[in-house]
Order: structure tokens, then C-alpha cells, then sequence
């Protein structure tokens, strides 16, 4: 059983018609044969059965006279519901007893028999033409379509057949011939169901009819019986004011199908119904579902208004409220600015919103918004330009150069209101670090690390959780490299700040070497510079708690 969902689309573009598939020959299938049977003169009352069935007068092996019909019932019960194009029985001649003799064998309808006899011989209906392929033992056929026909659509589930000779020449041994069992093959087509379950956008269908603010999807579900291609599904839109304004097109059952854009109208209603078909018949069609096309967003756009800014500092909650103006179309806004967006509900269909915003830069800012149906339509938008207030704290450093590796006091204010804390970072310092305020103020004591400068990047926090935007301190730091001179093939490394204890060095820029220092700072090696076009020694200093100095290049003359 196939079971299939398919797809209208109606979207916006350029009309396209699916094209019909090519109607695929019918199915055409062996049906259950049952009761190949034969009766005899000489049992009257028994039913005969055997490898292949005797038909006409035949001598046994002891010459005794016997005179048999042959009989099969076919099984109808799988073609109920069907439209049936052929049917067909066949079979072979096995045996024949007189070549020379004209071929006398009939086949008949006959009124349903399963154990008929000789004496309760069922009634003869409908005699059928014999078709031939061969000469003696020739393969036999008799086309039987209108009685298949008439029996499947009178309801009966079965339908008897006999094999005889004709009149008087069913006692002429001379005419007698034997057949192997019946087969009957017949060519139908079982028409799709009914569809049903027809959805709109994955919904089922209300009353009502649907609102849709965009092409929308239909779907019904439509399942046909038959192994064959050429199954599909036709779908009828037409707009209930004017159904002369309709839309009509076939997809196959398991692709989607598009109707042109043009055709919805904003405000208008369309009624449509999904039928499956398969080049041969159609099934019954889905039960009406509607639509109606909202196209067009709230037709004002809202107003944007906000007390806070430009009071409010960056990274702090500022609100904005947002008006539709009595358009009733508007159930929501959205927003989209300072690097954030999202949508917000109005009180009231018609009515307003207020927005919390934390916009993280001062400076100049804009926010976009836009009021919004019930469907997702969105109205022209409002573009609002606002300024921040800075907000950030003030960071006090050292002056002048600080010699690597001391620990200098850092001060913090910030002017802002309800100030509990400060959260800095430390530039090549994992994580960050907090330290309460008192007045809005704090002193930290920061240790000079990086041989060039220092940057600290502190926000403050209020009451409520709020950090401001970041201020900036940098702490520049005095020079550090090593002091390297040269006597001879001898070269001396000098600290150039306190605490050395080794000297990473490079000699003609080849690989990095760790030598250690003196109890002074210092240390002399001899160092073989070679050949190299340009000699030179680049040499770092490091003490033992992991500082490192600035690089000294030394080139020798």
C-alpha cells in the first residue's frame, strides 16, 4: 500500500505546471485459481482430480468408456474495488486423442460449482470463443472480461468456469483431449482513495479558514494500491468570491507542487481540494478546506521614543518604548540595533511595548524597529538615532617607565551611581579579577610583567549586577634587554634588571641556548660566530620567578 503526502506550494514567481506523467500500463496479475476439478459418466456422483484434466469422451487403460467436463473457480475477492480492462484464461493441451479431429473444446460460464459431479452439473451461462496458438496440443485462451466484469461489480467473490466438448461430440472418443491446469491472468486498476486530512502549513483545516501571510503549503494524504508510476495528486484553489479565479495542477503524490505567486490575493479566500489520480482513474476528492491570504503588514510604523538615553552610560539599562499607534494589525514589535535584536509583545493589539536595552558603546546608535501582525507581517520600519553617555571608569598608572617586574599601586573611580566593585584583566593574565569599591573607588597593586606595557581593562559594577563599558590604564615599562659587549672571541651578557639568573641567546639567528647567569647577573662565554655574512648574537635575559627582558641584537663588527 502506498501511502503518500502530497504538497501544493503556492509561492511567489512565474507560474509552473507539473507535467502529467505518462499513464503506466495497468497491472495485470495471475488470479487464485481454485477447484481444478473434473467430473466423469462413469462416477456421476464424485469429483475428479489429477495432474492435468481430462475434457470429452476418453477409454481408460482397461478400455472402459468415460465422458469428463473440466471445472476451475477463480478467486475475485482482490479484484473488489477495480476497474478491470482484460481478463483472460489459458491453458495447454496435454494429450490429444485424434489430431485429424477439429478442435471441439468450449469453455463456459457456469453458476458457482467448488465440488461439482457429473449428476449435479452447475448451469451453463456463457460459452466463449476458443483462441489457438499451435497446431495439435496447442497452447488455448478465452478472453472472459465481461463476465469477470459483471461478477466483480454484482459483488461475488467467485466465479466457475467449465471445459467441455461440444454437443453430441462431449461422447466421441475421437475428440477427446486433456488440458493442463487453468491460469488466468487479468489487467486492472485499483483508483487512488479518497484524500484526506487536508492541512494548510501543517495544520488541519479549520472552519474558518486559515490566515496565511505567505505561500502556504496543502497537503492531503491520498494512497493507491497499485506497484505502478503514473500516481499523483491534482489540486483545485479557487477564490471564494470569484471561482472563476482558479488555479489547477497535478504533481506527482511525493513532490511538492508550486502555484504561481500571483494568484493570492491580500484579503481574499480560497477554497481548494486534493484528488488523487493515476492515469486511469481518479479518486474521490478531499472535503473543501480554505485559506485566506494576509499579505500586507500593519500599514503604520511605529513611533520610538526613550527618556534614558542619552543619560544613560553604556552597558547600562536604558528603556525605549515602542508605539503602534492604534493600529490594531500590530500585536508585536521587532528590533534590531547597538548589536542586538529580537521582538517584543505589545500590551494590547494597537498598543505599545517597552524594551531594556544595555547598549554596550557610547557614542552615536541606532535602533530599527518595525510592528508586527499576528501572522509575521512587518510594517515599514522606524529608523531611531540615539547617543550613549561614556561610562567608563577612570584608571590611574604610574607615571613615567616602570622597571619590570615591580609592583606599582593602580587607582579606580568610576562616577557612576551605586557602584559596588571593579572587574579587571591584566593583558597576558588568565582570567579577570574583582575587588570591592568603597565610594566608587579601589586601589590594586599590579606587578609589571610585560617587558613593553601593561594594560589594565577595568569595568565597573553597581548594585544591580551591571558592569559599565571598559576603561583603559597602560603602565609603561623601562627598558630591560641585556647589556652584551665583546672581547676577543669572548662575549659578556649584563643584566638590564634586577633578578637575572639565565640568558636565552641566538647565535646567527640559529637555535635558541639557555647559559647561566653569575651571582652578579652577568655571565662571560666564548661564542664561534663563524663565517656568517652578518654575525650576530640576540639575547634575552629571565629571572627566576619566570620574567622575561626585552631582546638585545648585538652585531659584531
Amino acid at each position: 500500500m502506498r501511502r503518500a503526502l502530497s504538497t501544493l506550494l503556492i509561492a511567489a514567481g512565474v507560474t509552473a505546471f507539473a507535467a502529467a506523467p505518462a499513464t503506466a500500463d495497468p497491472v495485470s496479475l495471475p488470479m487464485p485459481v481454485t477447484g481444478q476439478s473434473y467430473t466423469d459418466l462413469r462416477t456421476p456422483n464424485q469429483t475428479q482430480t489429477g495432474k492435468d484434466l481430462p475434457v470429452g469422451a476418453w477409454r481408460d487403460e482397461e478400455n472402459r468408456f468415460h465422458s469428463s467436463k473440466a471445472y476451475f473457480t477463480v478467486d475475485l475477492t482482490r479484484l473488489r474495488g477495480t476497474r478491470i480492462f482484460t481478463a483472460r484464461a489459458y491453458s495447454r493441451e496435454t494429450a490429444v486423442t485424434d489430431c485429424a479431429k477439429p478442435r471441439s473444446v468450449e469453455l463456459w460460464h457456469t453458476k458457482l460449482a467448488e465440488q461439482p459431479t457429473w449428476l449435479k452439473a452447475p448451469r451453463e451461462l456463457t460459452r466463449f470463443e476458443t483462441g489457438v496458438t499451435g497446431q495439435c496440443q496447442a497452447n488455448v485462451s478465452w478472453e472472459i472480461t465481461d463476465v469477470i466484469t459483471r461478477a466483480v461489480a454484482a459483488g461475488q467473490e467467485k466465479a466457475t468456469f467449465s471445459l467441455r466438448m461440444a454437443g453430441g461430440k462431449q461422447f466421441d472418443t475421437g475428440y477427446g483431449r486433456r488440458y493442463a491446469p487453468v491460469s488466468v491472468e487479468v489487467s486492472y486498476n485499483t483508483p487512488p482513495s479518497a484524500a484526506t486530512d487536508p492541512r494548510v502549513n501543517g495544520l488541519p483545516c479549520t472552519a474558518t479558514g486559515d490566515l496565511v501571510n505567505r505561500p502556504p503549503q496543502l497537503s492531503a494524504v491520498v494512497t493507491d494500491a497499485d506497484p505502478f508510476p503514473g500516481f499523483q495528486v491534482r489540486y483545485v484553489v479557487a477564490d471564494v468570491a470569484d471561482p472563476a479565479k482558479r488555479h489547477e495542477g497535478t504533481v506527482n503524490a511525493y513532490m511538492p507542487f508550486v502555484v504561481p505567486s500571483g494568484f493570492a490575493e491580500h484579503g481574499h479566500t480560497y477554497e481548494w481540494t486534493a484528488q488523487g489520480e493515476d492515469g486511469y482513474d481518479r479518486g474521490p476528492a478531499s472535503t473543501p478546506c480554505r485559506f485566506t491570504a494576509d499579505l500586507l503588514g500593519p500599514a503604520v510604523a511605529p513611533v520610538v521614543t526613550t527618556t534614558d538615553f542619552p543619560q544613560t552610560g553604556a552597558g547600562l539599562p536604558g528603556t525605549f518604548t515602542f508605539d503602534a499607534g492604534g493600529d490594531e494589525d500590530a500585536v508585536e514589535f521587532t528590533y534590531d540595533g547597538a548589536g542586538q535584536y529580537g521582538t517584543v509583545r505589545a500590551d494590547r493589539p494597537g498598543g505599545k511595548a517597552t524594551l531594556t536595552m544595555r547598549v554596550p558603546t557610547s557614542g552615536p546608535n541606532r535602533i530599527e524597529v518595525r510592528s508586527v501582525d499576528r501572522l509575521g507581517n512587518l510594517s515599514a520600519p522606524t529608523r531611531y538615532d540615539f547617543w550613549v553617555r561614556p561610562s567608563w571608569p577612570t584608571v590611574t598608572v604610574p607615571q613615567g617607565e616602570i622597571p619590570l617586574g615591580t609592583e606599582v599601586e593602580v587607582s579606580l573611580r568610576s562616577a557612576e551611581r551605586d557602584i559596588t566593585s571593579f572587574v579587571y584583566e591584566i593583558t597576558g593574565a588568565p582570567g579577570s579579577v574583582t575587588v570591592p569599591a568603597v565610594d566608587g573607588a579601589a586601589a590594586v597593586r599590579v606587578r609589571v610583567t610585560d617587558p613593553w606595557v601593561t594594560r589594565l581593562y577595568v569595568r565597573a559594577r553597581n548594585s544591580d549586577g551591571d558592569l559599565t563599558q571598559s576603561g583603559v590604564g597602560e603602565i609603561h615599562v623601562a627598558p630591560s634587554e641585556p647589556v652584551v659587549t665583546k672581547n676577543g672571541d669572548l662575549v659578556t651578557f649584563a643584566p638590564g634588571m634586577p633578578g637575572v639568573t639565565e640568558y636565552l641567546y641566538r647565535v646567527n639567528y640559529g637555535e635558541e641556548q639557555t647559559v647561566a647567569a653569575g651571582p652578579d647577573g652577568a655571565v662571560t662565554l666564548p661564542i664561534d660566530f663563524g663565517d656568517h655574512p652578518f654575525p650576530n648574537v640576540e639575547v634575552r635575559s629571565r629571572t627566576a620567578d619566570g620574567l622575561v627582558s626585552r631582546t638585545a641584537s648585538f652585531h659584531v663588527e
